[in-house]
């Protein structure tokens, strides 16, 4: 009985793993590639990390940015296997989202294009 709930635990922690991560760094490689030729970006995503989009420890908390990405881009269509049976056309896909989203009015009142062209994360926490 013991090994068969541990057993079960492994499964579910795998799981638990698999199905969190699975679309983030899809969505987070491609910010990167748009925006991380700016130097300060570039710094700032990479101790943002996943709050690039989010705030908080939950992927569930997600900022205006993310927010506003998460209108126009559904997770569900940049799972592994389309990522890796379309790249051009998820890539094409996520560039055109970051592009409209650039003209979206932040909560601070500018525009998240305005943010990153100052250099700046463009979203803000909750």
């Amino acid at each position: 009985m013991k090994n068969v709930c541990c057993g079960l635990f492994a499964c579910v922690v795998a799981l638990a793993a698999a199905s969190s991560a699975y679309a983030t760094p899809v969505f987070k490689k491609a910010f990167d590639e748009q925006y991380g030729k700016n130097e300060a970006i570039k710094k700032a995503s990479e101790e943002a990390k996943c709050n690039v989009c989010h705030f908080g420890n939950s992927k569930k908390n997600k900022n205006d940015y993310g927010k506003a990405l998460g209108e126009l881009l559904k997770k569900d269509n940049y799972k592994e296997d389309r990522v890796k049976a379309e790249p051009e056309a998820v890539k094409k896909e996520l560039e055109e989202a970051f592009k409209k989203v650039e003209a979206a009015k932040s909560k601070g009142g500018d525009t998240f294009g305005d943010r990153l062209k100052a250099g700046k994360l463009p979203g803000s926490p909750e």
